[in-house]
């Protein structure tokens, strides 16, 4: 059965006098916020003259002109499928067009198409290349060090566009830098259907105890002669929205993009700690409507004080007669910056499972509950209370929340 061993299993049924205060129902839980962010991808242009010396040759061309936009779903342009691009890259692929990101996973460009094109002196358009981009970086929250595929390949050509030669390198904006940046050695002369494909790696040296946010920035030179531009003709950068952060404030150095909020989750059907999932569902979805915690280092031992010990005004009385090895189990967490009340302002509440559901009694009939208290002090059986915080503490550390970062906690069936 769900969550741990109570009273109530054994048929010992809470006194009259204490209030139900309802159930605690998945369909009532919130939804999980999406785990990938995306934005579309941006859109440039660039030209340059054609050398004299190529202009013949190039049937009369004066001008090339590169184009960057967002590559469309219903384009005559075939992208990659998912499952060939899953296959062959580290994170997770979004529609075509698109940046995808997730907090620890890493950012994927997904069809960025590249139009190179040639122009007469009257305008004329005399041939065009084009070319579908992606990449994908597999950035790691336990290193500061990762790698990134880039992949170009021609998708079609006409008129005196036979091939293009393309030549790539990657850089950062700050923080990091790349110790191979580039996914290729020279330009690479690409006809129809062709590609070119290879992976960069950076590197940040963030100093102990701090972090830098930074984004990468990617160079793109095309031409559809044997030499390739002076300057590169296409630039771009991560979004800022997916800005990348490193840091060295613990024991292992890592990265994340913090843009995805680092999302907490209990299940109440958890033998470990359901009774405790139930107490902190009832604190969120009746008292703070789901609101995020903020993570505060440093602080667990003085607010749990304030809030179950010896700091507190109205002490936690235990109920081992409903809760066998009853302690104080507090939301909104200790280890917050918006825990630490003093206990006397706590809804002290008695989640039960009776019947196949998670039910709350309000614990104590001289303070009832009043749906405006800041927070809960749940019954909660000792090793249930242990366990939900141990896994607290293994989310702070493997989703590198730092210092007053917000996160979400969200309850599931």
């Amino acid at each position: 059965m769900a969550g741990s061993a109570t009273a109530a299993d054994q048929g010992q049924q809470p006194e009259n006098r204490q209030r139900a205060l309802g159930t605690i129902k998945p369909v009532e839980l919130p939804p999980a916020e999406p785990e990938q962010g995306q934005v579309k991808i941006g859109t440039g242009e660039s030209c340059s003259p054609i050398a004299s010396s190529a202009q013949a040759a190039l049937g009369g061309a004066v001008k090339a002109c590169v184009e960057t936009k967002p590559l469309e779903s219903a384009s005559t342009i075939t992208a990659r499928t998912a499952e060939q691009v899953a296959a062959a890259e580290a994170c997770a692929i979004t529609q075509p067009g698109y940046w995808g990101w997730t907090r620890t996973g890493g950012i994927c460009l997904n069809g960025m198409q590249t139009t190179y094109t040639l122009y007469s002196d009257k305008g004329a358009v005399l041939g065009t290349g084009w070319m579908d981009v992606k990449s994908s970086m597999d950035l790691s929250p336990t290193s500061t060090t990762w790698n990134e595929l880039i992949t170009v390949k021609v998708t079609a050509v006409t008129g005196q566009v036979k091939n293009l030669n393309t030549a790539f390198d990657v850089n950062c904006t700050s923080a990091c830098s790349p110790t191979s940046n580039r996914p290729w050695s020279g330009a690479k002369t690409l006809g129809l259907g062709a590609q070119a494909s290879g992976s960069v790696t950076y590197k940040s040296n963030v100093a102990s105890g701090t972090r830098a946010s930074f984004q990468t920035k990617y160079h793109m030179y095309v031409t559809t002669t044997g030499s390739i531009p002076t300057q590169p003709n296409v630039n771009w950068a991560n979004p800022g929205e997916a800005k990348l952060r490193c840091d060295a404030e613990s024991a292992t150095p890592g990265c994340v993009i913090p843009e995805r909020r680092a999302t907490l989750e209990y299940s109440l059907s958890d033998p470990k700690h359901g009774s405790a999932a139930a107490a902190y569902s009832f604190a969120q979805g009746y008292l703070r409507d789901w609101a995020p915690l903020s993570w505060a280092d440093g602080l667990s031992a003085a607010n749990r004080a304030r809030t179950c010990g010896s700091q507190s005004s109205d002490p936690f009385v235990p109920m081992p007669n409903y809760v066998p090895n009853d302690s104080c189990d507090e939301f909104p967490f200790v280890g917050s910056f918006e825990g630490g009340t003093d206990g006397a302002q706590c809804a002290d509440i008695l989640p039960l499972y009776e019947n196949g559901q998670w039910m709350i009694y309000e614990a104590r009939t001289d303070t009832p509950v009043t749906y405006n208290e800041p927070c809960v002090r749940g019954h909660v059986a000792l090793d249930s209370n242990e366990s939900a915080g141990g896994k607290y503490g293994a989310f702070v550390k493997n989703q590198r929340v730092l210092d007053t970062e917000k996160y979400n906690v969200n309850i599931v069936a």
